[in-house]
């Protein structure tokens, strides 16, 4: 579940039922939207634990993010490549090794669970 606008627009619409993360080796985001008729939308950006103001670590909630492409497969016609917008952060509670609850910098909140 999100509270993000942009993606509940294709949930909303009936484009897509279910919205993918990953989080890869640490350092790597890919959010992907499959579409119900084939194809999809997709970001993949870096991240990295943010520091605080003095150099060091956070309190190792925060997450750092910054988008650095954007595909639209659209099937037969073809998949576009996009300038990514979009950078900032997100911090991370663990209920337990299924279940995470993000909020970002913009006030929006995911309800993530692993598979």
């Amino acid at each position: 579940w999100t509270s993000e606008k942009e993606i509940n627009f294709f949930l909303e619409k009936g484009i897509s039922t279910r919205i993918e993360q990953t989080l890869s080796d640490g350092k790597v985001l890919e959010n992907w939207i499959p579409f119900v008729r084939g194809g999809g939308f997709g970001v993949t950006g870096s991240i990295q634990p943010a520091v605080d103001n003095s150099g060091g670590s956070s309190d190792g909630l925060r997450t750092e993010f910054k988008f650095e492409s954007a595909t639209l497969d659209i099937g037969k016609w073809g998949t576009y490549n996009f300038p990514p917008l979009g950078e900032g952060w997100f911090d991370t509670v663990y209920l337990d090794d299924e279940l995470r609850i993000d909020l970002n910098s913009r006030n929006d909140i995911l309800i993530c669970r692993g598979e």
